[in-house]
């Protein structure tokens, strides 16, 4: 054997706890690559098996081509969504290659089951996502699994054909009924047939199928006719299913229709099962979980590096008299800097092999034991493999560059000389102004410049993230020092320690204390920064001060508005209005939701008619806006006098509007007598979005750009209203209860109609009253999101408690290079229980160097991380508010402090079983 190889192999057998120690760190990081990475294998494989499947007996789909991107479940919008020209279909049809030629027409409307008296009704959100299909194809797309297909005959009662996945998720069987329609307008269907067919689990997977054209999209199969009378509307195209006679050469059809298609009013294309394949790889469900896998590995390959740079570094400076007497004796400079990289090399290595058995291990484990951990599954493929060595050895390679250089400069005449004194830090102005220049990076890239929507913003996220973590680790030993003559007193007096004796301590060995500072950083860095930019972006959905305290609705079609005003003298009622709400489109595109769509660029509005003058008038409103452009008394004139509006400040600055302009709007019952509105005042409306969504506002679509305001008569008389679908009102909780109220507005619905009315919820379209109190869906808001940020945050306090081991790691080496200092504190005096609250003491420290760096890059990244999530976010649009989650961060530090002391027991109580005499002994053990 060479004897580089062999003098690397010689160290590892000189300390095998530190080996043990750094290869467990490193492999834990492979494992956490190759779990979420997995994730990605397996959607990729899912896609591979849908595509293979999605088109069904069709060979090929012709579909418009979109250039449409929408990260979130929900309907395209109008702009963005395209259809098959008419002519297409006579044209394919004229073709002798072509056997079948079927028009397919796709809504977003879903079918839900018709509850019969006596059953449980399956929860909304349990129920699969079986979108109405039209078409008159002759037969199924995919086999019968029961029952028949639909027949060319008109049948007397309206008939559908359920997918197999609905069907089975409904717990439905041929000969039962579903529901399909607007709230309100439902059309009960009998289900005479069950078909199969082809689906994706998992949620990111759902997502980027529900926006493909093919057969494989639809849940609920029904003629044309019947779905022109469910959605009432002319029928459309949405893709042509295309069947070919078996003699005919599918790579020359392609090519021979493919002009023919792209010249259409609306250019199309052919979809084969690899165009799908390639749809879906490109989709951004695709991308998300790939940025997922990057994120992942650029976090473990950070907390790889600092781990075993810091047991590199450490083995450097007890070897420097080694490393001389081998300059003089037996390798050159490059060998010694070989030497460093090999021991480099072999912790990745070690890292790696363990690390991707472990994490098949687990990932195997969980698939039989805990599947619902795995959402798209899981596949130990080619991409978790690659981004695993890419960890493990990458991070080892640039582990061992700055410890391999630091080896080359040693002198053989080094041998000779004493060990050097422990150096006296000062501060370092270059390093401070180096540092934060590099920190201004980021903000000036997320919050200082205006970004149009062809910017590189992952290329900026990136970017700026390097430079502030490039930042931190210039400022870091600045910090080490500071926590050093800040903290040391402090907690010397609290943990009973002669202050001398914790001095300097962390800032002593300067460079171990920063590496392993960084190490934990990793971790807790990132978690600040996810906590941090989440509470921040959550400012702009929380609802507002500006929303009443609750709202009645009366399910589904409303009553008339006399009875609604009776709401405002129910016992405990202070103030309260009737209104009515509407969810139009608007005429131009303004928002420039068919380019990209969030959740504000969409191509609609909801629209809330109510009596201007006591909603926002006088001394006592019942709305309390807070003003952006324009004021109270002259947006109510123009209110009651015209068609006028109020507006969120977000919808102007998505549109380009400004108060005084006006914008049309299409009645969904009317859609050829567009009105205009005029933007008499523009306010401040926080949380809009979830004011409207358990309310059910939206009453169209999933989504909506801005909620706008107007008054009652202009919005009932455009928009064709004869009830008023709710009332919003003040109480005084100390009079009355939200189930008071409920139970009030009951009696008055039930009365009105003569007939049962719920409180809640309605089995198949029944009325019913629904209450939502400010406080219930503020409670909603927070806890949804507190519930995503932590599962959010699993990843980088993983990162943390692994991290952690290199606390264990420093930590043992400081004490065992201190072994003959101890021995003589003993001799003179010192206890063995100060010896290890000083130990102890030394762990804290690192944790609140390791605190204080990762508060100051969390708050900057999560920060700028909502600025910049504006422009590359579905969820982006509404301003961010600056939040610090003091709560959150406290419970991460608290962590951080827990892990360093807990990695400080064991040196200190090892160090404290001791004597004097074996502390005073020359020689350095088998650590």
């Amino acid at each position: 054997m060479s004897r580089v190889p062999a003098l690397s192999l010689a160290y590892f057998r000189q300390h095998p706890l530190r080996v043990v120690l750094t290869s467990i760190a490193t492999a834990a990081a492979a494992a956490m690559v190759v779990w979420v990475v997995s994730g990605y294998d397996a959607l990729l494989g899912t896609f591979d098996r849908y595509a293979n499947l999605a088109l069904g007996r069709y060979p090929l789909s012709v579909a418009p081509i979109s250039n449409f991107s929408q990260y979130a479940p929900g309907a395209i919008p109008s702009p963005a969504e395209k259809f098959v020209p008419a002519e297409a279909i006579a044209m394919l049809r004229e073709d002798p290659a072509v056997a079948a030629a079927d028009p397919f027409w796709v809504s977003q409307q879903y079918a839900r089951p018709f509850v019969k008296e006596g059953e449980t009704p399956i929860p909304p959100y349990l129920l699969p996502a079986a979108r109405l299909v039209g078409t008159d194809a002759p037969e199924p797309p995919f086999d019968l699994v029961a029952g028949k297909w639909l027949s060319s005959n008109k049948s007397p009662s309206p008939t559908g054909v359920l997918s197999e996945l609905a069907a089975s998720g409904m717990k439905i069987e041929v000969g039962d009924h579903v529901l399909v329609g607007p709230p309100g307008r439902v059309t009960k269907v009998e289900v005479i047939g069950i078909v199969g067919g082809v689906s994706i689990e998992g949620w990111n997977a759902q997502v980027a199928s529900s926006q493909l054209l093919v057969p494989s999209i639809g849940g609920l199969y029904v003629s044309t006719s019947l779905a022109e009378e469910i959605l009432d509307r002319p029928s459309q195209i949405s893709f042509v299913a295309v069947a070919l006679n078996d003699d005919t050469d599918l790579t020359q059809f392609r090519y021979h229709w493919a002009t023919r298609l792209s010249k259409l009013g609306t250019p199309c294309q052919f979809q084969e099962a690899h165009d799908v394949e390639e749809a879906l790889d490109e989709s951004a469900s695709a991308e998300n979980l790939a940025l997922q896998a990057r994120a992942a590995t650029i976090v473990s390959t950070l907390a790889a590096l600092f781990i075993i740079f810091s047991t590199l570094n450490m083995g450097v400076n007890e070897r420097v008299r080694q490393l001389a007497i081998l300059r003089a004796t037996a390798l050159t400079r490059g060998q010694v800097g070989q030497l460093i990289a090999i021991e480099g090399v072999l912790f990745g290595t070690i890292g790696f092999v363990v690390g991707c058995g472990a994490g098949a291990v687990i990932i195997a484990w969980a698939s039989r034991s805990a599947p619902e951990l795995l959402t798209n599954g899981a596949v130990v493929g080619p991409n978790s493999l690659m981004l695993a060595a890419l960890c493990s050895c990458g991070g080892a390679l640039l582990a061992s560059l700055v410890p391999a250089i630091r080896a080359m400069r040693v002198r053989p005449i080094d041998a000779m000389s004493p060990p050097p004194a422990a150096p006296r830090h000062c501060y370092s102005v270059r390093g401070i102004l180096g540092g934060l220049a590099l920190l201004s990076v980021y903000p000036l890239l997320a919050l200082g410049i205006k970004h149009n929507d062809g910017a590189p913003f992952v290329t900026f996220m990136f970017s700026g993230l390097f430079a502030l973590s490039c930042g931190f680790i210039l400022l870091a030993p600045s910090i080490v020092m500071t926590v050093d003559r800040l903290a040391s007193p402090l907690l010397a007096r609290l943990m009973r320690i002669p202050p001398m004796l914790l001095a300097s301590q962390i800032s002593g060995n300067l460079g171990r204390t920063v590496a392993t500072a960084l190490a934990l950083t990793v971790g807790l860095g990132l978690f600040v920064a996810i906590q941090t930019w989440g509470h921040s972006m959550l400012g702009g959905f929380m609802p507002g001060s500006w929303a009443p305290d609750a709202l009645i609705g009366f399910k589904p079609g409303g009553v008339e508005r006399p009875l609604a005003e009776q709401v405002a003298k129910l016992e405990g009622v202070t103030k309260g209005l009737p209104i009515i709400v509407e969810q139009p489109r608007l005429l131009e595109d303004l928002t420039n939701s068919a380019v990209r769509a969030t959740v504000v660029r969409q191509d609609n509005v909801v629209i809330v008619g109510v009596d201007a003058e006591p909603a926002f008038g006088g001394d006592d409103p019942l709305f309390t806006f807070r003003w952006v452009e324009g004021n109270a008394r002259e947006a109510v004139t123009k209110l009651k006098n015209g068609r006028a509006c109020l507006v969120p400040d977000h919808f102007l600055t998505e549109t380009g509007l400004q108060i005084g302009d006006s914008f049309q709007l299409v009645p969904p019952n009317n859609p050829s007598q567009p009105v205009s509105y005029e933007i008499a005042g523009v306010v401040k409306l926080p949380g809009w979005h979830w004011q409207t969504k358990p309310t059910g506002f939206r009453t169209r679509t999933h989504r909506s750009a801005a909620l706008v305001f107007a008054d009652y008569a202009a919005v009932e008389n455009d928009f064709d209203f004869h009830s008023s679908s709710h009332a919003w009102f003040n109480y005084d909780p100390t009079l009355t209860t939200p189930e008071k109220l409920a139970e009030s507005a009951q009696a008055l619905y039930s009365g009105a109609l003569r007939k049962e009315v719920g409180i809640g919820g309605a089995l198949n379209d029944e009325p019913y009253v629904q209450i939502n109190t400010i406080d219930d869906i503020r409670a909603l808001v927070n806890g949804h999101a507190t519930q995503w940020l932590w599962i959010l945050s699993r990843l980088p306090l993983i990162v943390l408690i692994i991290t952690s081991i290199g606390v264990l790691n420093a930590l043992l080496a400081s004490v065992q290079s201190r072994r003959w200092e101890f021995g003589v504190l003993r001799a003179t005096g010192i206890t063995h229980r100060t010896i290890v609250r000083l130990i102890i003491a030394e762990g804290l420290l690192l944790g609140a160097v390791a605190c204080s760096l990762s508060l100051g890059f969390g708050v900057l990244a999560g920060w700028c991380g909502a600025g910049i999530s504006q422009y590359i976010s579905f969820f982006g649009g509404m301003p961010p508010e600056f939040v610090v989650p003091w709560k959150e961060i406290a419970k991460g530090f608290a962590l951080v402090l827990l892990l360093s002391t807990l990695a400080s027991l064991w040196p200190a109580l090892t160090i404290g079983r001791k004597k004097p005499l074996e502390l005073l002994q020359e020689g350095r053990g088998s650590f």
